[in-house]
């Protein structure tokens, strides 16, 4: 069976006071590190290739905390996706798909991932 793979952009995974509290330990392992952010991206899987209205109801399911900002991609940033281990469903995964499925969604599995963007005060 195939299944595609829908992304569905999310909202910040680090408030400002979590970027405070992670940012110094950050910069104690490398002070070349000058800022960091954090995005959830969410993965829908479905049997068949999602119509529109299915993609609407997903970003409409799947909108909630503060947006994220627009992903600035530098020269002097390293992105590094963080996901749940390959073969196991997390809590959230398992949550968001029983949701997406009581609201009669025809989706497999919806899963969350964390997107960080640590920027650097000079390129790699």
């Amino acid at each position: 069976m195939n299944l595609h793979i829908s992304t569905i952009e999310g909202g910040n995974a680090l408030s400002p006071f979590r970027i405070n509290q992670l940012l110094p330990k950050l910069q104690a392992v490398s002070d070349k590190i000058n800022h960091v952010s954090a995005r959830f991206v969410h993965l829908a899987a479905s049997e068949t290739a999602p119509d529109a209205a299915l993609h609407a109801k997903l970003q409409s399911l799947l909108t909630y905390g503060e947006p994220a900002q627009a992903a600035d991609v530098k020269s002097n940033s390293v992105q590094i996706i963080v996901a749940p281990r390959l073969g196991t469903v997390s809590p959230w995964a398992s949550k968001a798909s029983d949701i997406a499925h009581n609201c009669g969604l025809a989706v497999k599995r919806v899963e969350r991932l964390t997107e960080y963007a640590i920027t650097l005060k000079n390129p790699l």
